[in-house]
């Protein structure tokens, strides 16, 4: 079973779970492309494939998973969402294995009256239930503290007002050490009996230390090579840590100098969002649905093999954080693209509702345009409405 919800069902999505003959539950009239023939159930039903439990349940976004407080508070898969995604929580839990790893929960009041001085610099402050890159901020040094909470403050008034308190927290943040390393971004399930399945493996890219945009995620062969064999050794820690079973996640994690993994973040029962895991349908043919609905396993060691040299990549265009996107009358996508060397995907979203307005899959014989589109400014792009006067 699959629950939809907004802000986004891309075409791959709908033709997949079509196919397949997926049940289907559709939240908050999302838009769904070609619906017609789709297994479509009622918000109820899913009591019943819960108490079941012999088939696994996805969800496409974040902002459904409020269902299962709903339905099934006490159900095993709720205790384990309301766990991972409540980064505190999850910090807790794995205190006992990253033993030397600083981190704080806090009130916005906490954050503004706690002495600066005491903190480990530099550190991270982000709500303690994220999504995306919103309201995270790197702080190096004491004197940038203030200003930065500041700055998050007003970040989170228009986050507030774009997300539902079960995606975005804007009251409780997480304040932790900086984990130093690069940074990956995992689609992953467990199958019935624990085992871990990886379905993507992607490297996020940085314009500079303080960049903590999702502007630019690429996956590639050297990238799989470093990093495929590490991540399958971790996921078995998290899957006994939390007994996860028929269970799909979105993890994140940073790899050190020494090639030990920290867990960045999980995200419970979806993939990387609005669409961006499909990435993997271009890169090396995995379908992270098909697979997942299946409980298949990628052929990693024949699909290394075969893949070219290419990067491949996703570039998430999102208006500036301290625009709110109501105010956006237009967005110029022909002159955006010209910023592409070959495109593979081009998806404009909806303006005025959420702070992406494309997401853009492309490949490059090398990082070079990756890092050219890393440092645009893209609000050239966007044309805001103009302020009646009274």
């Amino acid at each position: 079973m699959i629950i939809l919800d907004k802000p986004y069902v891309s075409d791959l999505l709908a033709d997949t779970v079509k196919n397949l003959q997926v049940p289907v539950i559709k939240l908050n009239n999302v838009h769904i492309p070609n619906e017609n023939g789709i297994n479509f159930k009622k918000e109820g039903d899913l009591l019943t494939a819960l108490e079941k439990g012999d088939f696994p349940i996805l969800f496409n976004s974040e902002n459904g998973l409020q269902i299962l407080s709903n339905h099934m508070p006490t159900h095993y898969l709720t205790n384990v969402t309301d766990v991972l995604k409540n980064k505190v929580t999850f910090r807790k839990i794995l205190s006992k294995h990253y033993t030397d790893f600083f981190f704080k929960e806090a009130s916005f009041k906490e954050l503004e009256e706690i002495n600066s001085s005491t903190l480990p610099y530099p550190i991270i402050v982000k709500p303690s239930i994220g999504y995306s890159s919103i309201g995270v901020h790197r702080i190096d040094e004491e004197e940038e503290y203030y200003a930065t909470i500041q700055q998050l403050k007003e970040e989170m008034d228009i986050a507030g007002a774009e997300y539902p308190q079960e995606v975005i927290n804007n009251q409780s943040f997480i304040i932790e050490k900086l984990i130093e390393g690069d940074e990956y971004a995992i689609d992953a399930y467990f199958t019935e009996d624990g085992k871990p399945v990886i379905l993507n493996l992607f490297k996020r890219l940085f314009s500079h230390d303080k960049d903590m945009s999702d502007r630019i995620y690429y996956t590639s062969k050297q990238v799989l090579l470093e990093a495929l064999e590490k991540t399958y050794s971790f996921l078995n820690t998290i899957s006994s840590f939390f007994d996860l079973k028929l269970a799909p996640i979105h993890l994140e994690i940073r790899i050190n100098k020494e090639g030990q993994i920290i867990p960045i973040e999980v995200n419970p029962l979806r993939f990387a969002g609005i669409g961006t895991n499909e990435l993997g349908v271009h890169a090396y043919g995995v379908n992270a649905y098909e697979y997942f609905f299946k409980q298949q396993q990628p052929n990693w060691e024949y699909i290394i093999e075969n893949m070219d040299d290419s990067v491949y990549s996703f570039c998430c265009a999102e208006i500036d954080s301290t625009i709110d996107c109501k105010m956006v009358d237009s967005v110029d996508h022909e002159q955006f693209k010209l910023n592409f060397g070959e495109i593979l995907d081009y998806r404009p979203m909806q303006i005025n509702e959420y702070s992406t307005f494309a997401v853009i899959f492309h490949k490059a014989p090398d990082l070079e345009e990756n890092k050219r589109i890393l440092n645009l400014d893209l609000n050239r792009y966007i044309t805001l409405k103009e302020l009646a006067l009274v």
